[in-house]
């Protein structure tokens, strides 16, 4: 089992992914607005559990408002994105905003999601990314 680190640019925001090998993992590359102009490439694996930790969290909903996209407040980097579908979390993260090793020399799937309904979306996601933890810290007085 292999665990990945990463974390945004100044560092207040960490992530993990652990379970399945970097190689086993997808790189995608979302055409939305929002990914391309964020420069975003994305893994997941239903196999392999992603863990946020930090107290810079920002939860940013667009679209369908049916998921959070996870910016550092302090830094302004998209880390990754989460969703709830039946109770369960489930998140992917941005590689290029955590700079999760192992990706490098690897050509991203280009991906459009734009014609999916609500359901077939939900589906997509429940079936793709990694089941989610997120540990929002609170700031040391």
């Amino acid at each position: 089992m292999r665990r990945l680190h990463g974390q945004c640019h100044c560092g207040a925001v960490r992530v993990e992914i652990e379970g399945v090998e970097a190689a086993e993992l997808p790189l995608r590359a979302c055409q939305c607005g929002f990914c391309r102009r964020h420069g975003a490439l994305s893994t997941s694996h239903p196999d392999a559990t992603i863990t946020f930790a930090g107290s810079q969290l920002i939860h940013y909903r667009f679209g369908q408002r049916r998921s959070d996209y996870l910016i550092c407040a302090a830094c302004g980097c998209y880390v990754g994105a989460e969703t709830e579908i039946d109770g369960a979390r489930y998140a992917i993260l941005n590689v290029r905003g955590v700079d999760l090793p192992g990706f490098d020399g690897r050509e991203p799937q280009p991906m459009d999601y734009e014609d999916e309904t609500p359901e077939v979306r939900a589906q997509r996601r429940k079936a793709r990314w990694s089941p989610a933890d997120i540990t929002e810290l609170q700031p040391s007085a």
